[in-house]
C-alpha cells in the first residue's frame, strides 16, 4: 500500500498544482459563463416581458377592433333604417303626386269628355232642329227669310 501513497501524493500535489495555476483563468472561465448565463437568462426575461406587453397591445386591439366592428355595424344599420326611411317617404310623396295628377288628368278627362258630349249633342240638336225646320217650313216661309237674310247682307248685318 505504501507503493500507492506515494503516487497519490503525487497526483494530489499535481492536480493541486495544476488547480492551483489554472484556478485564476477556471475562476475566469465559471464567472463569465456565469454572466453570460445571467445576461441570457435576463434577455430572455426581457424578451419575454416584451412579448407580453406585445400580446396585450395585440388583444387590445382586438378588443378595439371587435368594438370598432360593432360601431361599424350599428352605423350601417343605421344608414340602412334611414334609407330605407327616406325611400318609405318619398314612395309616399310619389304616391300623392300620382294621386294629385290622376285626379287632375280624371278632371281634365272628364271636362273633354263633357264638351265633347255637349258638342255632339248641340250637333244632334242643331242637325234635329234643321230636319224639322226644312220639313215643316213651305216654300213661302223660305222665300221670306231668304229675302230676310239677303237684307242683311245687303245692310251688312251679317
Amino acid at each position: 500500500m505504501e507503493k500507492l501513497i506515494w503516487p497519490a501524493i503525487n497526483l494530489f500535489g499535481l492536480v493541486g498544482f495544476i488547480f492551483y495555476k489554472t484556478r485564476t483563468p477556471f475562476l475566469q472561465f465559471v464567472s463569465g459563463r456565469r454572466a453570460e448565463i445571467f445576461d441570457g437568462l435576463n434577455r430572455s426575461r426581457a424578451q419575454a416581458q416584451e412579448i407580453a406587453r406585445r400580446r396585450k397591445e395585440v388583444e387590445a386591439k382586438l378588443a378595439g377592433l371587435e368594438a370598432e366592428k360593432g360601431a361599424i355595424f350599428a352605423e350601417w344599420k343605421e344608414k340602412e333604417s334611414q334609407q330605407a326611411h327616406a325611400i318609405r317617404e318619398s314612395s309616399v310623396r310619389v304616391v300623392a303626386q300620382m294621386k294629385k295628377e290622376a285626379e287632375q288628368s280624371k278632371k281634365t278627362l272628364e271636362s273633354q269628355t263633357r264638351i265633347a258630349i255637349e258638342r255632339g249633342f248641340r250637333k244632334a240638336v242643331l242637325a234635329q232642329a234643321e230636319q224639322k225646320i226644312t220639313q215643316q217650313l213651305n216654300p213661302e216661309v223660305h222665300k221670306r227669310i231668304a229675302r230676310g237674310l239677303s237684307a242683311e247682307f245687303e245692310r251688312g248685318a251679317v
